[in-house]
């Protein structure tokens, strides 16, 4: 099917919770071996961690053959991707995954898990580009799902979820009318600055857009950047495109909301390299002319020409190695020179240092939103979207099971 060529992007947010039986000690194993493989960004070690996952659940199978559960998180290891890649499995895996998920759908005669496997079959049928049941999967799901659960680390699914899957594969279908619709009621059915909200609201501009409602899409676009200035949320391990390339779109879409008309045309111009028979390439044509007709703006700027720089980072408990932490910090500057740069298109002489709180979890994540201490830069804005940014980073889990606070020096000092 040529539908390869449109997008589908599924939101992972956690692992498959074991039952409490006899053999669920080598399915609790696969599955901390599953919640440890977003931290391992080499391929190669990815994959081992995954075989080892895969054999436990194998094991699982072989001693009881008549339970589901095994099947389930054995379906969600074998879509396992390249990180580089994460809307691919590896050959011929996502086709097993449908093969265990049906498999468990045959011994979940009670029903027990029937909500969790349409979820599941929704995704791995999106990936390998069978849209239509696809659909059918998450509409199954949607009628089984509690009308008031919410996604969490435990729990997979909750309707926001499912609602903004679906509209993601209405539109690869070329539906962009229910597609509205499905990202309206995945808005409405999530909490207002979630990941799932933000998600709706990028995917509902996207949608409008390529339906021509320009102010309402500019308007989502709008909200979704008040949230998520720098996009952080579009390369979250927890999201992927299919194909990569209309990830482009979203991209182009943000930055031309956002003001940043050069990084606008740079992702217009990708997308249309990397998707070129995308049925929505003429309105990535029509984006691009418009933008080479605006004449460049001379308060302009180029984050790559913008200096920030990383400097002491004081650690209170000392969990994490001090390079450790710096590494994480470093990786993420590309984020903190868009900030930098879209203040001095205002601000030209916003100069000076941030003093930036960080508490992390043992699983790596921020404990709540990253804040800035002191800052001898008069500007709310950069405060602002730096704070933002810094609570997606994501640091290597700690052995220790507390909390972490170290407290960043970042210094911007203009072109």
């Amino acid at each position: 099917m040529q539908l390869r060529r449109l997008i589908v992007r599924a939101i992972l947010l956690a692992c498959v919770l074991a039952p409490a039986r006899a053999h669920a000690g080598l399915v609790d194993r696969a599955e901390q071996l599953l919640r440890t493989i977003p931290e391992q960004r080499d391929r190669e070690h990815r994959f081992a961690v995954a075989d080892q996952a895969q054999s436990l659940c194998e094991q699982a199978i072989r001693e009881h053959p008549r339970d589901p559960a095994p099947h389930i998180v054995l379906a969600r290891i074998l879509t396992i991707a390249d990180p580089d890649h994460p809307e691919a499995c590896r050959p011929h895996s996502c086709e097993r995954a449908i093969a265990e998920l049906k498999e468990a759908r045959r011994l979940d005669a009670a029903g027990a898990e029937a909500q969790r496997i349409a979820s599941e079959l929704g995704l791995v049928l999106s990936r390998v580009g069978a849209y239509e049941d696809a659909l059918a999967e998450y509409d199954r799901a949607l009628k089984l799902v509690d009308p008031e659960r919410r996604p969490s680390l435990f729990d997979d699914y909750g309707r926001s979820v499912l609602y903004g899957n679906s509209a993601e594969t209405l539109m690869a279908l070329g539906r962009l009318d229910a597609a509205i619709e499905r990202y309206r009621l995945a808005e409405a059915t999530s909490v207002q600055g979630d990941i799932e909200w933000e998600l709706a609201e990028w995917g509902l501009g996207v949608a409008l857009d390529r339906d021509e409602q320009i102010e309402k899409s500019r308007l989502a676009i709008q909200r979704a950047l008040e949230f998520d200035p720098t996009m952080a949320h579009l390369t979250d391990e927890s999201v992927f495109f299919e194909p990569a390339g209309d990830k482009r779109y979203y991209e182009a879409l943000g930055h031309e909301v956002a003001g940043d008309r050069e990084l606008a045309l740079a992702a217009w111009r990708a997308f249309l390299a990397e998707a070129p028979s995308s049925q929505y390439a003429k309105r990535a044509r029509a984006h691009l002319a418009e933008l080479k007709r605006a004449p460049p703006s001379a308060s302009s700027v180029d984050p790559a020409r913008v200096h920030v720089g990383v400097g002491e980072i004081m650690d209170i408990r000392g969990l994490r190695s001090a390079a450790t932490l710096r590494d994480v910090v470093t990786q993420h500057q590309d984020e903190l020179r868009l900030c930098y740069a879209r203040v001095l298109r205002t601000e030209p002489q916003a100069r000076g240092e941030l003093r930036l709180q960080l508490i992390i979890e043992p699983t790596g994540w921020m404990y709540t939103r990253a804040r800035v201490l002191l800052s001898t830069i008069a500007s709310d804005k950069l405060a602002h979207c730096v704070e933002l940014a810094a609570t997606t980073w994501r640091f290597p889990m700690s052995d220790v099971a507390e909390q972490e606070e170290i407290v960043v020096t970042l210094s911007f000092a203009g072109r």
